[in-house]
């Protein structure tokens, strides 16, 4: 899989105009990071003695932390909780390079703002605690975000569904979001969750793994065939322009509806450390190419590099413009 070398560089600098709007679940993630020397007198578990920590945007969050890291500029609409942690999700987004302008998160009194808080040891998790309260969007939460939505659309290129199914994307917001994009001509892709899967009707691309596509079909994806078919199913029952599925080692496969097309595309090898936020950057790196003008199998070899490269890093990471062009040069892709 070859993509020119010139037609990219061309379009790394149209990535600076181009503008994303992220829609989903947000989520913050803690990381507490130390050392074992020994267990618990009180249960068979190890004692952590924590050394260091850290807290960063997950979940929508992340989405946002891959656009803006590769320079994009991104707007948010998320829903946070009336706590210091939703404070602190605002304050991370504007060091993220977002404006005031461009964060609209909707503050819920009855829910607190997730919290997904990993321990680790020795680079290896120990175990994960959520604080979570999985409530659906209100009506009037609804209609609040669709005002604000259909006042800025037109202000950006593409928009992003994340969906964590943590309540934000509901199946009315979902069709209600995507009705508004196709009839501004707006891009729009999505990362779905198995219970949402079919409610995307008129996507323009969605980007499930294999697993989450093999569930939602209730079949297991093992060949080229079964995702080729997978593909072309799930394109069909949701009218949508294309479909895109990963496939961990194996790296991705997308169906291109304008031209019929199958293209299997492998990962570049790399040193698998920590597949979180992997499917983050995926979508968002094919989002931005395809935004900027690259076609839809360019934007996913590109996507596909930096989802290799996020996944040698700990924790839902990102990937630069340098680290993305010296894979790209160093796999041989360019022509």
């Amino acid at each position: 899989m070859k993509v020119s070398r010139d037609k990219y560089l061309n379009t790394i600098k149209k990535l600076d105009e181009i503008k994303i709007l992220v829609i989903g679940d947000l989520i913050l993630d803690e990381y507490l990071m130390g050392e074992v020397t020994r267990i618990s007198p009180e249960a068979p578990v190890p004692i952590v003695h924590v050394k260091s920590s850290r807290t960063t945007l997950g979940g929508a969050g992340n989405v946002v932390k891959n656009l803006t890291a590769f320079g994009i500029q991104t707007g948010i609409i998320g829903r946070v909780g009336i706590d210091e942690k939703g404070k602190e999700a605002r304050s991370l987004l504007k060091t993220s390079n977002l404006t005031d302008k461009s964060i609209i998160l909707i503050e819920n009194a009855n829910i607190p703002t997730i919290l997904k808080t990993r321990i680790i040891a020795a680079h290896q998790q120990i175990c994960r605690v959520d604080h979570e309260i999985i409530q659906n969007l209100s009506t009037e939460e609804e209609i609040n975000i669709l005002n604000i939505l259909s006042k800025i659309i037109k202000s950006y290129n593409s928009i992003i569904l994340s969906d964590y199914d943590k309540g934000l994307l509901t199946h009315s917001l979902i069709e209600k979001i995507i009705n508004i994009a196709n009839e501004n001509n707006i891009y729009i892709s999505a990362d779905p969750q198995v219970s949402h899967f079919f409610n995307y009707k008129g996507i323009s691309i969605m980007t499930p793994n294999h697993h989450e596509a093999g569930n939602a079909l209730g079949i297991k994806l093992k060949t080229d065939a079964d995702i080729e078919n997978a593909n072309l199913d799930i394109t069909n029952r949701l009218n949508s322009g294309s479909m895109m599925i990963t496939r961990g080692d194996k790296g991705l496969s997308i169906y291109t509806k304008s031209d019929n097309k199958h293209t299997h595309i492998p990962t570049i090898a790399r040193e698998v450390f920590d597949v979180t936020g992997a499917g983050d950057t995926v979508i968002s790196l094919f989002t931005a190419f395809k935004s900027a003008g690259f076609n839809e199998i360019e934007s996913a070899i590109v996507a596909n590099a930096g989802g290799g490269l996020v996944v040698e890093k700990l924790g839902a990471e990102t990937v630069s413009r340098t680290e993305l062009f010296k894979s790209l040069t160093q796999a041989g892709i360019f022509e």
